[in-house]
C-alpha cells in the first residue's frame, strides 16, 4: 500500500512538472528558476504567476502530504502490531486512488468530499484497531 501511494505522488510531482515544462515554464515559484538555461531558455516573470494545471497538482500533492503521511506511519505500527486484517489498508489506498481520479477530474466537491470521507473512515478504523493493539501491549 506504502509503494502505490507513494507511487502516486512521484506521478503527481511528475505530473507538476509536466505541465510546466509544456507551458513553457508557467506555474514555477521560486526567483533562481527565472535564471536563463536550458529548460527556461526565455524567463519572464510572468512564470512566476500561479498557472492551474500546476497549481492543481500541487493541491492533490497537498492532500497527499496531509493523508499519506499519517497513514504512513500509523499503517507501520499496524502492521508490525498485527493489528487485524489488511483490508482497511486495500480499502484505504484504493479510496485514495479513486480520490485522486475525482479530484483530476474536476469533479463536484460533494463527489471528492465523498470519497475522502471513505478514505478518512478507512484511516480512523485502522487507527482504533492500532490503538486497542497498543492497549493490550504491556510495557
Amino acid at each position: 500500500c506504502v509503494v502505490v501511494l507513494g507511487l502516486k505522488m512521484s506521478f503527481t510531482a511528475w505530473t507538476t512538472v509536466y505541465h510546466m515544462v509544456s507551458s513553457g515554464g508557467k506555474g514555477v515559484r521560486n526567483q533562481e528558476d527565472l535564471l536563463a538555461g536550458p529548460c527556461n531558455p526565455n524567463p519572464s516573470p510572468d512564470q512566476l504567476k500561479p498557472y492551474e494545471p500546476t497549481e492543481k497538482q500541487r493541491r492533490i500533492m497537498g492532500h497527499d502530504l496531509e493523508n499519506n503521511v499519517p497513514f504512513f506511519a500509523v499503517g507501520l505500527i499496524y502492521a508490525l502490531l498485527g493489528g487485524g486484517d489488511h483490508s482497511v489498508l486495500y480499502a484505504y489506498t484504493a479510496s485514495k486512488l479513486v480520490h485522486h481520479a475525482v479530484y483530476w477530474a474536476g469533479l463536484r466537491h460533494e463527489i471528492r468530499a465523498t470519497v475522502w470521507t471513505f478514505t478518512n473512515g478507512c484511516f480512523l478504523y485502522m487507527s482504533y484497531l492500532t490503538w486497542n493493539k497498543l492497549h493490550v501491549v504491556e510495557i
